[in-house]
């Protein structure tokens, strides 16, 4: 969780980009709040395509026992890292986070299996990307801020 308070002296503009649509994404910045105008909704995962994000079914995939299928599963759900990176950071922040929590479940069920990441960019240049491996697994917040500064 990034505090504007430290991107700002900075002159960062911290910009989510999420799967969904714009109804999800209002609801997703009421819910915490988020500042509207920094949200963008990416309901085709054009972006996720782009930068070759983990998670990128397309829909010709076979249902279950599609190796594509399987792997997005199991990123999601089943990983080491996902258990690694909650021990890590302890549950508190999950515990404050579910306060309130209303599910935002996207419209297509692949969208589900999508992994994000972390990209910094300094104009049009990416100076950092981060590809989430599975659920909870962030990039850390110290090389972001090596990233920005």
């Amino acid at each position: 969780k990034m505090k504007n308070s430290l991107l700002d002296p900075n002159g960062v503009l911290l910009v989510v980009v999420g799967v969904g649509t714009p109804e999800s994404g209002k609801t997703f910045c009421e819910s915490l709040p988020f500042p509207e105008e920094n949200l963008f909704v990416d309901p085709t995962r054009s972006a996720y395509k782009a930068l070759e994000m983990h998670g990128d079914l397309d829909g010709t995939e076979g249902w279950f026992f599609d190796k594509k299928v399987v792997e997005g599963v199991r990123r999601l759900f089943f990983t080491k890292v996902t258990g690694e990176r909650i021990k890590e950071r302890g549950t508190e922040g999950i515990k404050s986070a579910m306060k309130g929590y209303q599910p935002l479940m996207p419209k297509n069920a692949i969208d589900s299996v999508q992994q994000g990441g972390t990209v910094v960019f300094k104009g049009h240049e990416i100076v950092y990307l981060r590809k989430d491996e599975a659920t909870a697994d962030h990039a850390p917040l110290e090389e972001v801020m090596r990233a920005i500064a």
